[in-house]
């Protein structure tokens, strides 16, 4: 039997593995620069996110890509961030009880950014 710590083990290493995987596009078509990853944990050592950013500096853009595991976040979200304005939006999101253990939702997610916003991130 599966116990709830390898399920959320699963599902974070499956977020951070796709995550690379599926939004590559951003540096390889996109011009925007490899991503930082980065987590926030709880004292107890708990992660409660996943973050990757993307950042474009001639484009003047920051693509954060992140997952929340505390039960009080939203979960999956992108946010577009304009770094001449500052104004931050959450384009798309995937709340956490919407989610599989596989992650399957990121390949549309990323299709999504690169269908609905591509025209936006090549400017």
């Amino acid at each position: 039997m599966t116990t709830p710590k390898e399920i959320y083990d699963s599902k974070r290493k499956n977020f951070v593995n796709k995550t690379k995987l599926y939004f590559e596009f951003l540096t390889s078509e996109f011009d925007f620069d490899e991503p930082n990853y980065t987590f926030s944990e709880q004292p107890n050592g708990t992660v409660i996110m996943d973050e990757f950013e993307f950042n474009n500096s001639d484009k003047n853009l920051r693509i954060t890509i992140s997952n929340a595991y505390h039960p009080v976040d939203y979960g999956f979200e992108i946010n577009l961030t304009d770094l001449n304005t500052g104004t931050e939006e959450m384009i798309h999101h995937v709340l956490k009880e919407n989610q599989d253990i596989e992650q399957s939702y990121l390949e549309k997610a990323s299709e999504f950014l690169k269908t609905g916003y591509g025209q936006r991130l090549r400017r």
